[in-house]
């Protein structure tokens, strides 16, 4: 074929391509040829063609791919004459499902071995990698079992020794506990009480007083506030200075830090039926009987 006819094929095969609105993309996956085949036919370079006899077939079926009479049009360009075609049902159709046939096909063999090769190498790798760590979790649990059992048979054999020396060890006497018993008492007679005395009681009004508290020399005190249920609460020293205020909730607690300079406090509860008090440990009874606004108040003897 000449170039002026081969430029006029490809032209009118282009403008019936696009007319119906079709893409190179397209026209490949109905013909099953090679998208670069076509663009070379729609440039006239027939010469990119596997081969001469490729050329009325390659034309035939994009021909019919775009809708024209594909009779009327190999007869207007002169290419309704006989010849040998090759048969393209015989050509290789590679994993895209188009056809790839000619000069070419050495080139496609080797790309398609190594496509077909590629999940297996993926595979393979794969398998390698989790026998390896597999084999590396195996060796780190037979480590550690190794060492566990070395640290099992090092502490028996302590506890054999310790066994021994206790056995060999002489009873202490009667006299040696009683000394150290006596040493006991002594020393925890020495050291200083830190309890309270909440001492006599009185009850006036809503109030109830605890005049004469003995509490530890210099120390600070701690009271401890519980409820049961949501109570109001505000707790001041002698001078009236708030140590704390606030509302606390169903099994709340609270802990009131009271200076060892503070002589006396005051505490104001909103809900003494709910509410629990302690001073330094020891239990505060209220005796508010039925009433739920209560006032205690605490003068400390150091």
């Amino acid at each position: 074929m000449n170039e002026e006819r081969n430029s006029i094929i490809g032209q009118e095969l282009q403008d019936a391509r696009l007319e119906r609105g079709l893409s190179l993309d397209d026209i490949q996956q109905t013909t099953k040829i090679q998208k670069r085949y076509l663009a070379a036919i729609e440039n006239g370079q027939f010469d990119q063609l596997p081969g001469t006899f490729y050329e009325r077939a390659f034309i035939r079926q994009y021909a019919t791919a775009v809708g024209l009479d594909v009779a009327e049009f190999l007869q207007a360009h002169d290419l309704d004459k006989k010849s040998i075609e090759p048969d393209l049902s015989a050509a290789r159709i590679d994993s895209d499902n188009v056809t790839r046939t000619g000069m070419h096909h050495v080139e496609d063999s080797a790309v398609e071995k190594t496509r077909q090769m590629l999940p297996k190498l993926i595979i393979g790798a794969a398998v390698i990698v989790i026998i390896a760590v597999i084999w590396v979790l195996v060796a780190v649990f037979a480590g550690s079992a190794k060492q566990e059992q070395t640290t099992s048979t090092v502490s028996v054999s302590s506890s054999k020794v310790v066994d021994n020396v206790k056995t060999t060890k002489p009873a202490a006497s009667t006299t040696d506990a009683s000394k150290e018993s006596s040493a006991k008492v002594a020393s925890s007679e020495k050291q200083p009480k830190t309890d309270v005395t909440l001492g006599d009681k009185q009850v006036t009004g809503n109030m109830i007083n605890y005049a004469a508290v003995k509490a530890p020399a210099n120390k600070d005190l701690t009271m401890t506030l519980k409820t049961t249920g949501a109570s109001w609460i505000q707790v001041s020293d002698a001078t009236g200075a708030v140590l704390w205020n606030g509302t606390l909730q169903e099994n709340g607690m609270q802990d009131v830090k009271i200076p060892a300079n503070v002589p006396g406090v005051r505490v104001s509860i909103g809900n003494a039926l709910a509410t629990a008090v302690s001073l330094n440990g020891e239990s505060v009874d209220l005796q508010s009987g039925n009433a739920s606004v209560w006032n205690l108040s605490m003068t400390f003897m150091r």
